[in-house]
C-alpha cells in the first residue's frame, strides 16, 4: 500500500473512520493535509505522527493504576431500573405502575 498522497477515502479506510471524520480533523488542524486542486491528500506517516502527538497532548500517557500507585476500586453494581422518573413503584396507589 502506498503511504504518501493518500486520498481522504483511502486514509479513512486505513484508519477505520468515516471520510467526514477525516475532513473535520483536517479542518480543525488535527491532521495534516495538502490540497491538490479540489482534493485533499495526506501522507500516512505524518498523519499517524500527528494523531499520536495529539493523543499524548489531550490524554497524556496513561498508566494502569491511579496516581500514587494504588488501583482504583471497581464501580458498584448498577441499581435495578426503576422507571424514567426515578420513582419506585408502590402498591399503595391503586392502578399504579407494576414492578418489572
Amino acid at each position: 500500500m502506498k503511504t504518501s498522497d493518500l486520498s481522504i477515502k483511502e486514509l479513512a479506510a486505513f484508519i477505520g473512520v468515516s471520510t467526514d471524520t477525516i475532513r473535520r480533523a483536517v479542518r480543525k488542524g488535527e491532521i495534516p493535509a495538502t490540497r491538490v486542486w479540489t482534493a485533499l491528500r495526506s501522507d500516512l506517516q505524518q498523519v499517524l505522527t500527528s494523531m499520536r502527538r495529539n493523543a499524548e497532548v489531550n490524554f497524556g500517557t496513561r498508566s494502569a493504576s491511579a496516581p500514587g500507585g494504588a488501583s482504583r476500586p471497581c464501580a458498584a453494581a448498577p441499581s435495578p431500573r426503576i422507571g424514567n422518573t426515578g420513582a419506585h413503584t408502590t402498591k399503595i396507589i391503586p392502578g399504579g405502575l407494576p414492578s418489572r
